[in-house]
């Protein structure tokens, strides 16, 4: 997987923007119907985003099935598109200085320093990237 400053729009990118916000996935076992689990993806206030029923099949590729599971929640309409919408971008630096420049059409960002910085073509992506790095220390530690 490339890394997240090189990361383009879409679903991969909002997992990690979601996962370094306390998203978290549950597999609870139901066993019946030809469902052997359900697999839940919640957000970081722990409300329901989305559900996804695992079969047998399914668990012949645990990993690949999780993987599934997260980018299928990343494309759901109840994801926030962080990387593509700038009121969502900011909703991630709320409370956090922060700012965009433009020159020759390529954005750069930096949140709560310039020592933090994030760059791409659009506002949101910009943003995003630039959150990501001001918070991977904080990420390492967890």
């Amino acid at each position: 997987m490339p890394s997240w400053n090189t990361l383009p729009v879409g679903p991969q990118l909002r997992r990690l923007i979601a996962e370094r916000l306390g998203w978290h996935m549950r597999k609870v076992w139901v066993g019946s119907g030809g469902i052997e689990y359900d697999y839940l993806v919640y957000n970081n206030d722990d409300h329901l985003i989305y559900q996804r029923e695992i079969t047998a099949d399914d668990l012949a590729d645990e990993q690949t099935a999780e993987d599934q599971t997260w980018l299928e929640a990343m494309q759901h309409e109840d994801c926030p598109l962080w990387d593509q919408d700038l009121d969502e971008a900011l909703d991630l630096v709320y409370g956090l200085e922060y700012r965009i420049d433009e020159s020759n059409g390529v954005f750069r960002a930096w949140v709560e320093s310039p020592q933090y910085p994030g760059e791409a073509e659009a506002k949101p992506l910009a943003l995003v990237r630039a959150w990501l790095t001001a918070t991977e220390d904080e990420a390492r530690a967890k």
